[in-house]
């Protein structure tokens, strides 16, 4: 098939989004189909069209000062963006896009709408906590209007956990058009490192040699809990922070904050880590939870009830308060440890190798795509004259085809 994936961002821009999206675009040029990327040009030293993995990377103009200012990543396609967008969509025969808050993919979405090619919706999030009011309101009206609409426009959509599929379901979403899946990642390369790789990365980030390191990954943003992980700081070990986002001005003993990394040099930062923590709100099995446990990490994330339907062995990976003490009474007892470190380091790397394996994710996809609980498209009437506008999209006036 001839799959167009249409997303905000792609790396080399660094978020969990990104990777979901490189990995599915080059699994499913591994089994065969053409596969296109459609994303924001969002650095002058990319170029607009190249080849990467087996698939083609297309990037198209984007306005994207709301993350500049603010670290809330938020991109807009302006007119300069349409031709190109609706060339490839046409050209497609499966439109799937990353999540409908963005407006990038809401549009791409109605391209697909109006000219009537499957579309398919991978929803990455439900509502996400944030400190910003507007950011809330922003969210919620989204979801309840334009994303409603695309939800329903789709004819599958893949969620990542059972907290997004519960939001979509909350939301009208019939079940039978939800996908519950894994995003998976390549079990071949995220895999235990050795001590030579342990030594030369601990040097490269000026990280101590004889204390043990309790890894986050991810987005520096509260949901996420690193400020609780912060808090957790002990002199038995140091805590390393590794994603984008402001870094706090006090930073305790014991915390080292990398910034961003690039995604060719994590696999390092794993290997040479002893725990991997990740105590997010409303976040379960990540992607970055995923690539830590293929590397043999112990994990510690936040407790949640939604965890206990993925029948997970609890002597194994430690859900726990987020509570800065708690956080810490359970890293030191598996650091010093050793028969408990080695029993979750081992369930770790067996849940990733029988559960994430993208290649086997991927082929579930494309599956998917060809038939495998596809519904009837909705009833429209035909579209005449000139595009129709934003109201009558998001459903406040007459759908069209």
């Amino acid at each position: 098939m001839n799959v167009l994936i249409v997303s905000t961002f792609a790396p080399p821009h660094v978020g969990g989004l990104e990777v979901v999206v490189e990995q599915q675009a080059k699994s499913l040029a591994e089994l065969g189909h053409e596969v296109t990327v459609l994303t924001s040009h969002h650095a002058k030293d990319l170029a607009r069209e190249e080849m990467i993995d087996g698939y083609r990377v297309v990037r198209t103009p984007v306005w994207n000062a709301v993350e500049h200012r603010t670290s809330v990543p938020y991109p807009i396609w302006g007119v300069r963006s349409l031709l190109p967008l609706i060339r490839l969509v046409r050209r497609a025969e499966v439109v799937h896009v990353h999540d409908v808050y963005y407006q990038p993919t809401s549009l791409a979405a109605m391209v697909a709408r109006l000219t009537r090619r499957p579309l398919f919706i991978t929803q990455h999030v439900a509502i996400v906590q944030h400190d910003s009011a507007p950011v809330m309101w922003v969210q919620r009206l989204i979801y309840a209007t334009i994303g409603a609409r695309l939800w329903k426009w789709s004819r599958g959509i893949v969620a990542y956990n059972v907290i997004v599929r519960g939001f979509l379901l909350d939301r009208g979403v019939p079940d039978a058009k939800v996908h519950l899946s894994y995003n998976g990642i390549d079990i071949e390369t995220f895999r235990p490192g050795d001590d030579g790789v342990r030594k030369s990365v601990r040097d490269k980030y000026g990280l101590p040699q004889d204390k043990p390191l309790v890894l986050f990954v991810g987005r520096l943003v509260p949901k996420k809990g690193f400020r609780e992980l912060v808090a957790a700081h002990d002199a038995s070990y140091e805590i390393v922070l590794a994603g984008p986002g402001p870094i706090p001005a006090d930073i305790p003993p014991g915390v080292t904050f990398t910034g961003p990394i690039m995604r060719s040099e994590l696999l390092g930062l794993y290997q040479a880590s002893d725990l991997f923590a990740f105590p997010a709100v409303g976040e379960m099995l990540t992607l970055a939870m995923q690539e830590a446990m293929a590397c043999g990490l112990p994990v510690v994330a936040r407790e949640d009830a939604a965890y206990d339907e993925y029948g997970l062995d609890h002597s194994a990976i430690a859900l726990v308060s987020a509570d800065p003490g708690v956080l810490r009474q359970t890293f030191g007892e598996i650091l010093r440890t050793e028969d408990l470190s080695s029993h979750m380091s081992g369930y770790s790397r067996h849940l990733a190798t029988t559960r994430f394996d993208w290649r086997r994710n991927a082929a579930d996809l494309a599956k998917i795509y060809s038939g495998d609980g596809m519904l009837e498209e909705p009833s429209c009437r035909p579209l005449v004259g000139a595009t129709p506008s934003l109201i009558g999209l998001i459903g406040l006036g007459d759908e069209p085809c």
